[in-house]
């Protein structure tokens, strides 16, 4: 099993890395809406496109970064990879990442280090503007035992730059 997954990281790392623009999205919405602590959130995302990995040719990944807080002072800051399908007119962007999470005033998601799987729908208002909905859900992956995880939804501006 470990040659199998050390030819497959070394068939990442040499794979071909090709250029786009980098951008950034500003998301904005609801925070934990299926529990006792909805609240409002706000982030940003900082989309890499200008090191995308092209994986084993069928799936083009790229880095992202990105915080957000709430309203009740619930904080997370993360990074990770993402991948777009679809058109250049609408496309569905999926994210997953890792990250430090303050449960500040709202939920105690039992421990600091987070995991965020995250689903957009985007449309293209132009070659550089993007509006979109989107959804994600953050829990500690069963590292502790408290994992209550918060599912949020938001809507999102993203522009090129």
């Amino acid at each position: 099993m470990n040659k199998y997954l050390l030819a497959i990281l070394i068939y990442i790392l040499s794979s071909n890395l090709t250029a786009s623009a980098n951008s950034y999205s500003i998301f904005g919405g609801t925070y934990d809406y299926d529990d006792d602590n909805t609240t409002n959130l706000i982030g940003i995302n900082y989309h890499i496109s200008n090191s995308e990995i092209d994986l084993l040719n069928i799936l083009t990944i790229n880095p992202v970064v990105g915080g957000l807080v709430t309203a009740k002072s619930a904080s997370m800051f993360y990074g990770g990879f993402e991948t777009n399908l679809g058109s250049d007119l609408i496309y569905l962007n999926l994210s997953s990442s890792a990250g430090i999470y303050s449960n500040g005033d709202g939920k105690d998601l039992g421990n600091a280090i987070q995991f965020k799987s995250e689903v957009n729908l985007l449309y293209s208002l132009s070659d550089k503007t993007r509006i979109g909905i989107g959804s994600h859900h953050i829990s500690n992956a069963g590292l502790d035992s408290v994992n209550p995880g918060t599912n949020n939804y938001y809507l999102i501006f993203n522009r090129n730059f």
